[in-house]
């Protein structure tokens, strides 16, 4: 990101020592990032506002973390400091994006909001294509744990069997067993070992008694060498083909699975739409006072929803949200529906949970907590938000909107 606000001539730099303190300020910046999730959302929506206020508590952190590497910078970027400022972020948020946990929160708090800040020419085109990339990112893992059927063969698993080799029996040590199994000494009147046959094969039955144990112990003592070295390759081919064969198993199941969960939740959605029951107020969506149905749908329709889903799930609301309405598309003034919230603030606090209070930068929907719990008013909307408060939305739009800031919620609230 400093590399394209550099190449777009946002960025006055003409030396290579001052681009590295800041790309050494945004690696700090991440480092920081990665462990707070809030501060990541926080941030992100501070980055993407070309307004945001110099007084702002994460413009000031990163202010102070750009010093501590490159302490001549308020001199050299004295004219336009907010802008390298929100570069620095925006490089540190682009870092984090390969994480697909961070990327999210990078998304849901950037995707709806964006298209209402004042972003004008290359900075546009930069943020834009920036914040495009990550949805595309999480998209296509969307679509991929949702669909019916994976349609990627499964992963090729090849193994290598070890040959067994020819394992002959010691020819000259069973000979020499054999040997004094049949009597006292062999031809050249030697015996092989400490105990030989005490007799000779014309003693009869005592001859056949001395025989037998000392021929099975030769033959056992040569034979068993072999037989063991053919037994550990057979027994470690079968772990070998085990191993393989649980790997298939692992795959099939995973997308067997998979595929029954995406079922399953396609078929709790339908039969949501179609009773048009709300869990969360134990009533009948019709018998609901029509300016509060969409925060209340917004809340129990992210109750069925995963972090991570496709495009389709939003338009599959913006329709139940319409059937429900059974009107028009509406145009909202965002300040009109606010006020519509604060007039029923008792009835929608039994589902919109007290958040912490309001320090930096806000989502809309936690703007909506503050009011409803009184840790905020309208006046403070633009400063925390970023945005004007005449701004005017279709009213499925502004539902989804506050879908995506309930899905955020959740996200952040996971351990």
């Amino acid at each position: 990101m400093l590399q394209s606000y550099l190449n777009a001539n946002l960025l006055s730099l003409t030396d290579d020592g001052d681009f590295k303190k800041l790309k050494k300020s945004a690696d700090d910046i991440a480092k920081k990032l990665a462990k707070t999730k809030a501060k990541i959302v926080s941030y992100t929506l501070s980055a993407i506002d070309p307004d945001i206020s110099v007084d702002n508590i994460d413009i000031m952190e990163v202010k102070e973390i750009i010093i501590k590497n490159w302490s001549t910078f308020a001199t050299n970027a004295k004219d336009t400091p907010l802008t390298y400022i929100r570069a620095v972020m925006l490089e540190a948020l682009n870092s984090l994006s390969t994480d697909i946990n961070q990327s999210l929160l990078i998304w849901f708090a950037s995707r709806n909001i964006v298209q209402y800040h004042n972003l004008i020419g290359k900075e546009k085109e930069i943020i834009v294509s920036f914040l495009a990339e990550t949805g595309n990112e999480v998209t296509q893992k969307a679509n991929k744990e949702w669909a019916l059927s994976n349609n990627d063969p499964l992963s090729k698993i090849s193994c290598e069997l070890k040959e067994i080799s020819a394992y002959g029996i010691n020819k000259e040590t069973l000979q020499k067993y054999l040997e004094d199994a049949s009597g006292p000494h062999n031809e050249h009147g030697e015996s092989n070992f400490d105990s030989p046959n005490p007799y000779w094969p014309n003693s009869a039955n005592n001859w056949s008694y001395k025989f037998a144990p000392r021929a099975a112990k030769g033959i056992k003592t040569a034979i068993d060498p072999s037989l063991k070295a053919i037994a550990t390759v057979v027994n470690e081919n079968k772990n070998i083909i085990q191993n393989s064969l649980n790997k298939i198993l692992e795959q099939v199941h995973k997308e067997v699975s998979n595929r029954n969960k995406s079922l399953q939740l396609r078929s709790e959605l339908l039969w949501w739409k179609e009773a048009k029951y709300s869990s969360s107020t134990d009533r009948s969506y019709n018998e609901l006072d029509g300016n509060i149905l969409g925060i209340v749908l917004a809340h129990d329709y992210s109750c069925f929803i995963p972090e991570i889903y496709p495009k389709s799930v939003d338009y599959f609301f913006k329709e139940t949200y319409n059937g429900l309405k059974g009107d028009a598309e509406q145009e909202l003034v965002l300040e009109d529906f606010l006020k519509t919230v604060i007039k029923h603030a008792e009835e929608l606090k039994s589902i919109v949970r007290e958040g912490d209070a309001l320090i930096c930068k806000s989502t809309l929907m936690d703007f909506i907590k503050g009011l409803l719990w009184n840790k905020t008013n309208l006046l403070q909307f633009e400063e925390l938000v970023g945005i004007p408060l005449d701004i005017k939305l279709s009213s499925s739009e502004l539902m989804v909107w506050l879908f995506h800031d309930i899905q955020l919620s959740k996200i952040l609230n996971m351990k």
